[in-house]
Formats: C-alpha cells, structure tokens, sequence
C-alpha cells in the first residue's frame, strides 16, 4: 500500500507538472501522470479504486470520436463523467485518467467512466479495470509497423475481455463482429442504402475468404473495406443480426430511422460521413441498452457533435474549408477520409498532408501503406486541385500521378506555408485539408492562413 500511495501522490504532482507544461510551452502532457504512477507502482490500474460502471471504447479507428459522443450523450442525460477524452488511450493514459477519478486519499470521485482502450493495449487494461460494457467500432487493416492484421489484433481483443462484459458490437463487421462470442452482445447496424455497391470498390477487404469453409464471402451490400452485409453462401457463415439498425437515410432533413427492440425510432444524423454515422450507431445502440430512453436520447443528439479535431467546417466569403482526419499508415482510414472529400457535390480542392510532422521522428518511412489506399478517389472531374505537403510529398505526388489523375491538377510543397497560394480558394467551392492526427493544431493554422488570405483579396 505504501508503494501504491506513494504513486498515487507522485502522479498528482505530475499533473500539476502537465498543466503547467501545457500552458506555458504549448506541450501535451496528457499521459505523464499515469507514466509516473506506473513507475513507481506497476499495478496501480489494477489497485486504484474504479468507478462503479465503466464503459470502454475499443477498435481499430474512430475510438476517441465515439468516446466524447458517449461521453457527452450520458453527461447530457445527468451522468458525471470521467472520461480520457483526449484519446491518450494506452495503459498510461488510462492510469492518468484513474487517477484523476480519485482523491489524495484514494477515494473515487465518479461513480461511471467512459474509457478509450488502445486495442493492443486491451491485455494491459481489461483484465485490471473489468468493463460493464465494451463497445467496438471495428476492426479494420492498421499500421503494418503497428498492429500487423485485424485478425492479431482480433485475438489480442478476444483474450483480454471478461467473460461476463456486455459488448456493443458492429454487425457489418465480419471481424469485430464476432468477439466473445458467448457473452452478452448489442449489434448495431446500418441497412441497405441507395449508393452501396455488391462489390468492396477498395485495394483491401480482409474478408474476402470464408474463416469456416474458406469459402469466397459473397456481399449483399459493402460500404468500405470489409464492412457491409455479408454471408458465406458455402457453409452459411455470416455477420449477426442487428438489434438496432438504421434505415434508408434522409440526407436533406438529415434524419435516420433505427429499427429497435422497442420500436422504430427516428434521430437526428450527426454528420453525412458513413464512418461517423457507425459511430452514432454504436452511441444509439449503447446508451439504449445502457436505459437512456428515447425522446432524452434524440434530444441529446440533437446538439451533439464530431468533434473538431476530426472534423470542422468553415465558411469565409463564399468558400467552404473543411478539416477531415486521414489517419496516416492506416490505409482503411485514409481511404474513408478520402472517398468522403471526393463524393461530396461540387467543385473542390484537395491538401494532402499525412503522417509528417515537425519532429522528424513521427514521420514513417516505409510508405508501402500509401499504395493499399484509394487514391483513385480523388481522379474526377470536380476535383479541380491537389496540393500534396510535408517530408513525404514526394511520395504522395507519386501515388497521385500512378492513380491516373492528371499531373497540371497536381501541387507539391514541402512548407505548410507554402499551401495557400497554391490554392484557387474561388467562391462556391470547397478545400478539403486532410490531415494525421498529429496535425490538430497544425491543421488548424493553416485554415486561419487560408481566412486571411481570402479576406485580403475580398479587400483587394
């Protein structure tokens, strides 16, 4: 007990260290608390006192987006929170949040959490905190540097989870969808819309051969990589029934009715993105089953949010700038972010800036990644413009040329300072920055240099 104290007290002195560390240097600290706690006490996740109920949000992408929507669908509905919203999901983040759950005496603060947990992180974490729920978002290809296959990090998943956790799972799944097979499950989904195809249109589908028979898979309707409505046709093998399923969507009121085990119901759509409308799904059919009723739950989604660091919208004199996170090394995500930007309607331009960032050791060299995502996507019509930036510009510009899109649309830069006048920014159309999630504030500077020029021709 003395050790656990002693790290107990020495990781709340480091929060003071991060909060300074952030306002004055401008420097994250978020997982330094617990980093310190686990030194000096290696099983202080499994000692420290838990809330009552805890929630975790696990997956391969689209983890800390749907952690802040839970999280504020149940602050919204009177739940107080604790929650690692800024995604610091390893087991040190996950110890720096405990241990802001707790007093200088360790008592808990918080009778109910919200966790993010890295996947690979799962056997760390799971066995120590023992999750109510665990709610999915998918399992999708990742960093070969990373995480290797979905079906690894499957297995990790699949070991680390207790017996008698509630999983909120992703029916169009064909992986995730088939975690803990014997616990108590919660199958979200979204039916059959007018643009899906019978096909995956993608370089990857890592359901492609039947686990069972090894059997071909056989789609009736595929959004992207392998998530869709699929069966084998040779053994019958296939993804699990919806419990709660969204219907044929309206994009102009923006609205989607859920089939439930209560009844139909209809809720405010969060964003046009498929990705984050799985996202919303999970919230749906987790906060539902977890006893939040219906018309409190509508309501609540009604001002609910993606939040900015993933997505944003500006307008500044007739030009729409968009913020999309492409997660960098992972095709899957980048290939989602950048079906988005190119299906949305009218005339756009496109800044390509992934996995590079000012410190040098963040940036990948094996770039085998970029020729697993679509970058076909972007070879249209109304794609009048594609800037590529950073250390691996090259690279991109590469890519592009090989996905047929013709070189006089195509910019290369290396300075982010470079980028706004290589950009029409003309009126009624949009630019869509697509960027890593090392590039938060990075992003944001460039939007405000993209506003100031714009306003300085509107004076001109």
């Amino acid at each position: 007990m003395i050790r656990f104290y002693a790290a107990l007290w020495a990781g709340k002195c480091a929060k003071l260290g991060s909060v300074i560390l952030r306002k004055l240097l401008k420097k994250e600290g978020t997982n330094l608390p617990g980093q310190v706690a686990l030194k000096i006490c290696p099983d202080f996740i499994d000692r420290v006192k838990k809330p009552e109920t805890v929630i975790a949000v696990t997956g391969t992408n689209g983890k800390t987006t749907l952690t802040n929507i839970i999280a504020d669908l149940l602050t919204k509905n009177g739940y107080r929170i604790l929650s690692n919203r800024l995604g610091s999901n390893i087991n040190s983040g996950i110890a720096t949040a405990l241990l802001n759950g707790v007093s200088l005496f360790g008592r808990e603060k918080y009778k109910t959490a919200v966790l993010e947990v890295d996947e690979r992180s799962a056997f760390r974490v799971f066995p120590y905190i023992h999750p109510s729920y665990v709610v999915v978002t998918n399992l999708l290809r990742d960093s070969c540097r990373r995480n290797a296959h979905p079906h690894y990090i499957f297995n990790i998943i699949n070991n680390a989870l207790p017996d008698d956790v509630t999983l909120v799972l992703n029916a169009d799944d064909l992986i995730s969808s088939k975690l803990k097979e014997n616990n108590p499950h919660v199958y979200y989904g979204i039916g059959k819309q007018p643009w899906d195809h019978t096909e995956c249109r993608n370089l990857l589908n890592d359901m492609q051969i039947c686990p069972v028979c090894q059997g071909l898979i056989q789609y009736e309707y595929s959004r992207y990589n392998h998530i869709g409505r699929a069966k084998c046709p040779s053994c019958g093998f296939e993804a699990p029934k919806a419990d709660y399923l969204a219907g044929l969507m309206d994009y102009e009121k923006m609205t989607m009715p859920v089939a439930t085990p209560y009844g139909e119901e209809t809720y405010p759509m969060i964003s046009d993105s498929i990705f984050n409308l799985y996202n919303e799904m999970a919230a749906i059919a987790f906060c539902r089953a977890f006893g939040i009723e219906y018309q409190p739950l509508k309501k609540s989604l009604e001002t609910t949010h993606v939040i900015e660091s993933r997505y944003r919208k500006v307008t500044e004199d007739g030009v729409d700038i968009v913020t999309n996170m492409a997660k960098g090394q992972i095709a899957p995500a980048v290939t989602v972010a950048f079906e988005y930007a190119a299906s949305r309607p009218g005339e756009k331009e496109l800044v390509v800036m992934l996995d590079d960032f000012r410190d040098a050791a963040v940036t990948v060299e094996n770039t085998a990644y970029l020729y697993d995502v679509d970058f076909e996507f972007f070879n249209q019509p109304n794609v009048s413009r594609i800037v590529v930036q950073g250390d691996r510009s090259r690279d991109y510009l590469l890519r592009c040329l090989l996905a047929g899109i013709p070189e006089e649309k195509l910019r290369c830069v290396d300075q982010l300072s470079e980028i706004p006048d290589q950009l029409a920014l003309k009126k009624g159309t949009s630019v869509y920055i697509l960027h890593d999630s090392y590039q938060v504030t990075v992003k944001d500077e460039l939007v405000e240099a993209l506003r100031k020029k714009i306003r300085e021709r509107a004076k001109a």
